[in-house]
């Protein structure tokens, strides 16, 4: 099989692991096809190990969206034709209008499958590149025959929005290949805060991590949490708002109770993951985040919003809030603090949930390969009533 892997605009967060990862463990489950991995510059690709049977285009982003969007249109199809694949996956949300070849891909935005509510506070610019993307995966769908979601609730979402009829299956996320177990001691940061429960916040900023109900949270109940520290990961960089949120911090009533440690390399984060008393993520959207399986995976506890993405994916081993109100995050920090024996059965109920729920990226890979092969071949899976995989048929 001749594979055209399209991950050029996976560049930062979660799509940046995704792509990694999927390419990574394609050099070692999938070495008897031949691909053609489309990439984009470096953020890390560079340094992966590739099959042995296999090509890489590596992607210089030039003029912002509108180069992005030549590039796609123009650029993207000329190679299609030159490599001539069997398959066309996207791994970053769509693919091709017109692919000379079946294709499918992966969508991981969750923006498009939620309403303005989830996604507060957006900017003119930021809803013109969100309609840009979304204009490419519907631009890409009549042409596509399989789509991948994380989870189930990501998928119900895509078949009622976008009425898609095609096949669907679920490719989940997994703890990352390059994340490394603790070694040596604490970061040197727990040192200063021995005495405190630490909640470990591990985020860029965006505007749907609504990072801002952290703030409100301690101006709110400062006096009832007045041992309890959040650390974030946060670089005044990453968005045009950062800055002005990372000076907030600085106010008298926030300084040393919300503590921005900055971003963090990834053989660190085991170490903050492990020494922390419980990972916090107020998040008001996501396809589905990593971050639970990693904490699962260093004994931290996790604290996040009561929505359908996390709920499906922790389930009993996690302490739930609603994200829109601080008092109820409040509540479910004090809970989490005064009960140690809960924090004990979250530990315990994260790592069972890890090891029976959630496959290897080696075993997710593996898996969406046997189905990209059934789709350039023309089989049909069976897809087991409440089985892992999802499918939908035609009204």
């Amino acid at each position: 099989m001749r594979a055209m892997i399209l991950a050029h605009n996976l560049r930062a967060a979660g799509g940046l692991s995704v792509g990694l990862n999927v390419v990574s463990a394609l050099s070692e489950v999938g070495r008897k096809h031949e691909y053609l991995f489309v990439l984009p510059t470096g953020v890390g690709y560079e340094s992966l190990r590739f099959p042995p049977r296999s090509e890489a285009f590596f992607y210089q982003r030039q003029a912002g969206a509108i180069g992005q969007r030549w590039f796609e249109k123009w650029s993207l199809p000329r190679l299609a034709r030159r490599f001539s694949p069997d398959v066309v996956w996207g791994l970053g949300n769509f693919g091709l209008p017109q692919p000379p070849c079946p294709q499918a891909f992966l969508l991981h935005m969750p923006h498009f499958l939620y309403d303005r509510q989830h996604m507060p506070h957006l900017t003119a610019n930021e809803r013109f590149h969100l309609w840009l993307m979304r204009k490419r995966l519907v631009e890409s769908l009549p042409s596509t025959q399989l789509v991948f979601c994380q989870t189930h609730a990501t998928a119900e979402r895509f078949r009622e929005r976008f009425r898609f009829l095609g096949r669907m299956d679920i490719m989940p996320n997994a703890v990352s290949r390059f994340a490394t177990p603790p070694s040596g001691p604490a970061p040197a940061i727990f040192k200063e805060l021995h005495s405190k429960t630490v909640l470990f916040c591990l985020t860029k900023y965006y505007p749907h991590k609504n990072l801002e109900s952290l703030v409100e949270l301690f101006q709110r109940h400062g006096q009832r949490l007045r041992d309890v520290v959040i650390l974030l990961t946060v670089a005044a960089d990453q968005d045009s708002r950062a800055a002005a949120f990372l000076k907030q911090l600085q106010a008298p009533a926030l300084r040393g109770r919300i503590i921005n440690v900055g971003p963090l390399k990834q053989q660190e984060l085991a170490g903050y993951y492990h020494h922390s008393t419980a990972l916090i993520l107020p998040t008001l959207l996501e396809s589905f985040t990593a971050t639970y399986l990693e904490a699962m995976k260093f004994d931290c506890p996790v604290l996040t919003s009561n929505l359908d993405f996390a709920r499906e994916v922790c389930g009993d081993a996690a302490i739930y809030f609603e994200p829109w109100n601080v008092d109820d995050m409040c509540e479910a920090v004090v809970r989490l603090r005064d009960e140690p024996a809960i924090q004990h059965q979250l530990r315990s109920q994260g790592r069972e949930r890890l090891t029976q729920m959630f496959p290897s990226w080696k075993e997710i890979t593996a898996e969406a390969l046997r189905n990209l092969t059934a789709l350039v071949h023309g089989d049909i899976i069976p897809v087991p009533v409440g089985g892992r995989r999802v499918q939908q048929t035609a009204a």
